[in-house]
């Protein structure tokens, strides 16, 4: 009697023991299966593919003020150029920056080359210079875009490096002139596209402010 009951015991024993044994390897390969697999990091993003900011955002105008005059200084009103007269636009561009566009009606082709000529003297460097041609394909002006070193004394543009477009088309001649760059050459476009009276359309009542 004695040994049955000892027999049970150590059958109950081994059952025992080999359950505990189970048990802890299978907590083991649990713990193990939780280091190898990478814990999921919750998101805010929303599903779907994410919009990527244009970079090219094309650059506009507002017309704010219109000046002229003549050519001749006040000192000297009996000048070859006395009857030459000069419109100037200030317009601001939609990233905030200001430009000018100066447009001289000269009564001749040479007197617009004259001027050119004497006007890409004064630039630190020429970025680029162009033929200016008809639809014919022949040469009817030039285009020269010029850095400049800042001018002391003036206000900006030209009291710091700013840029310069210099245009001759027939006896007619252009100067657009900005700080940024990146305006000159929208404001070139425009005007090439869209021809130079296109300015006077460029008026605005939702066009953004600046100060004068």
């Amino acid at each position: 009697m004695n040994a049955t009951w000892k027999t049970h015991q150590r059958i109950k024993l081994k059952a025992h023991f080999i359950i505990a044994l189970l048990a802890l390897v299978a907590i083991t390969s649990a713990a193990t299966t939780a280091q190898q697999t990478p814990a999921k990091r919750e998101t805010t993003a929303p599903p779907g593919p994410q919009a990527i900011p244009d970079s090219k955002v094309q650059i506009t105008f507002a017309l704010k003020r219109v000046s002229d005059g003549f050519l001749c200084p006040r000192e000297n009103l009996n000048c070859t150029d006395q009857d030459i007269w000069w419109k100037s636009f200030s317009l601001l561009a939609s990233d905030g920056h200001m430009l000018f566009l100066t447009s001289i009606p000269f009564p001749s082709g040479e007197r617009s080359r004259e001027q050119f000529e004497s006007s890409i003297k004064g630039a630190e460097k020429i970025l680029r210079r162009t033929m200016e041609s008809n639809s014919k394909g022949e040469q009817v002006g030039e285009r020269a875009l010029g850095l400049f070193s800042e001018i002391k004394d003036m206000k900006p543009p030209s009291g710091v490096p700013h840029y310069q477009l210099f245009w001759t088309r027939g006896p007619n001649y252009w100067v657009v002139n900005g700080e940024h760059l990146e305006d000159v050459l929208a404001l070139e476009e425009r005007l090439k596209s869209e021809g130079v009276n296109v300015v006077w359309t460029w008026h605005s009542t939702n066009r953004p402010s600046t100060p004068d």
